[in-house]
Formats: structure tokens, sequence, C-alpha cells
């Protein structure tokens, strides 16, 4: 009868733990899967983030080479340089060469 005793709380000790075990990793997996989805948001939001610093960025860089054109004509204009006419190309044909293949 002892030993039947002793077989029942072995038993009920090794259901308490397998269900305890369960119940651990059902709450650690709802942990990690709340963990992954909160890092699935933040990237999303930090890669928002970078767009709209890269597009702040180029509005500086415009506005920046925009400034520099405007210096750099005004500062043309006090050193009394004048606007380049247009450039004339001189065209070769091959015929006009002085080496010539024989």
């Amino acid at each position: 009868m002892n030993n039947r005793r002793d077989n029942t709380t072995l038993h009920l000790t090794i259901t308490y733990a397998l269900v305890a075990s369960i119940v651990i990793a059902v709450i650690l997996y709802l942990y990690f899967l709340n963990v992954s989805v909160v890092h699935v948001i933040m990237r999303k939001e930090a890669t928002q983030d970078v767009n709209q610093l890269r597009t702040q960025i180029a509005i500086l860089e415009t506005e920046y080479i925009t400034a520099q054109h405007t210096i750099a004509s005004q500062m043309g204009t006090l050193a009394e340089f004048t606007t380049d006419a247009e450039k004339i190309f001189v065209h070769r044909d091959q015929s006009s060469l002085v080496l010539r293949d024989n």
C-alpha cells in the first residue's frame, strides 16, 4: 500500500511539473511573440525617421547649392566678370588629317 502511495505521489509530481512547464512555455511564447512584433513596429518607425531625415538633408543641400550659386554670381559681378558668349566648336573630317594611311 505504501508503494502505491509513493507511485501516486510521483505521478502527481510529474503531472504538476509537466503542467507547469507547459504554462511556462506558453508564457515564454507569448512574450517572444510580443517582443518580435514590437521590434517590427520600431524598425518601421526608425525607417520612416531615416527617410524624413534624408528628405530634410536633400532640402538643405538644395538650399545650400542655390545660395552657393547666388554668392558665386554676386562675386563674379563684383569682380566685373561677364557672361561667356556661346562656344563654337571646330569639327574635323577624316579627310583633313595631316597623316593618312597609304
